[in-house]
């Protein structure tokens, strides 16, 4: 097994949510099924959480 970084990224009604983790996976789809799973897992336990870090850029 190869230690892999995957970013998900869902679209939302109001924008993107990206997920950024590493997983140890022998392919490219077993990698981001783990990280699939490991997201669930992580937000089962947490009861709360917030956004760390930021960009702002005006438009």
């Amino acid at each position: 097994m190869a230690r892999q970084k995957v970013t998900l990224q869902a679209k939302l009604p109001h924008g993107m949510f990206y997920w950024v983790t590493e997983v140890d996976a022998d392919s490219e789809e077993e990698a981001v099924v783990a990280a699939e799973n490991l997201f669930l897992t992580e937000m089962d336990r947490i009861e709360e959480w917030e956004f760390t870090d930021f960009d702002v850029a005006q438009i």
